[in-house]
């Protein structure tokens, strides 16, 4: 019998269970898939906390996205059959589906297809990332290809940091990354950044200033904001952006208006489903040039770690550690 990931009280990792479960015939506009890998996200651990924007019904199930084979087609799906490679996209309702499961029921409007040389794991990891480090560098931010844009980006060996690195330098501009400590400091030069400031030993704002040649950053995408947000603001050039799409400092942000008004500032937050998934047009444009992206070689995950799908507590264990760069996954063996 298919395995599922459950919680029945709020908490950490430890909450988690397993529990076998009998997954019935999807339903109209549903496709049953068999699931071959799953990314893991920090939504998730705030989901599973209940400090999520969206709080859980127990007992409850998690997970976001995912990829695997279509096994079961409900009525009235259109596009998808049995045995289509389909990557599970965050965009579904959390209270009502889960991708942590070896078979799962799914709105097919959630679903993408899979390239043929893309593999389960890629795809797992590819559409949470990129899609938010696309929708709120151009759609929000308003990254532009030629104009030369110096993009500051903190929280930056996040599954969204990496692949922001890539969408920065498929437009020509110049990805300036911030970081804690001296540790992650190569492997943020590796995976793509430009310029990395750690933030334990330098001033932020001195660092931007020079790296931009004292005009200041044009975008900031800010997952921490509190202080830290506060400090990037201060680094802002003349009518730049700043997109918040993150409260990991757990602080009270406050708008930062002497930036706003002085330099003209805008601030401004992004989150994957409501300001992209949920609005079609928005999603088409996403899409095909994430696609686009994939077929030219220039947009690919950064995988930190796999772990077996029973050692799903140990993974969300290990991203609450800040250890990883790039994406954490769990594989099925389905």
């Amino acid at each position: 019998m298919p395995k599922t990931v459950q919680f029945d009280t709020l908490g950490g990792p430890d909450v988690l269970f397993f529990v076998d479960k009998i997954v019935p015939p999807p339903q109209a506009g549903e496709v049953q898939i068999a699931v071959k890998a799953a990314g893991l996200n920090r939504a998730e651990l705030l989901f599973i906390a209940g400090q999520y924007l969206i709080d859980p019904v127990l007992p409850s199930g998690a997970g976001v996205e995912g990829a695997g084979e279509i096994v079961a087609v409900g009525p009235e799906v259109k596009g998808f059959s049995v045995g289509d490679r389909v990557a599970i996209t965050p965009g579904f309702d959390q209270l009502k589906y889960v991708t942590l499961g070896e078979v799962v029921n799914m709105a097919a409007t959630a679903l993408e297809p899979i390239p043929d040389a893309m593999s389960y794991i890629d795809a797992a990891a590819f559409w949470m990332a990129f899609g938010t480090a696309y929708g709120l560098l151009v759609q929000k931010g308003g990254l532009t290809k030629g104009a030369g844009q110096s993009v500051v980006v903190n929280a930056a060996s996040s599954s969204v940091g990496t692949a922001a690195f890539q969408i920065i330098k498929a437009h020509g501009g110049t990805s300036i990354a911030t970081t804690r400590t001296d540790d992650k400091v190569a492997a943020l030069r590796e995976a793509g950044a430009d310029h990395v400031i750690v933030t334990e030993r330098e001033d932020v704002v001195a660092r931007i200033t020079e790296i931009t040649d004292g005009r200041g950053f044009d975008i900031a995408c800010d997952a921490v904001m509190g202080a830290e947000g506060a400090t990037l603001a201060a680094a802002a050039g003349a009518d730049a952006t700043l997109v918040a799409y993150g409260l990991l400092s757990g602080e009270v942000p406050a708008l930062p208006f002497e930036a706003m008004i002085g330099r003209g500032l805008t601030v401004t937050g992004f989150h994957l489903v409501w300001q992209l998934l949920d609005h079609p047009a928005r999603r088409a444009a996403a899409v095909a040039h994430l696609s686009d992206g994939l077929a030219r070689g220039d947009y690919r995950p950064v995988i930190d770690t796999v772990f077996p799908f029973d050692q799903v507590a140990d993974a969300y264990r290990y991203m609450a550690s800040n250890a990883q760069l790039g994406k954490i996954l769990v594989e099925m063996d389905t």
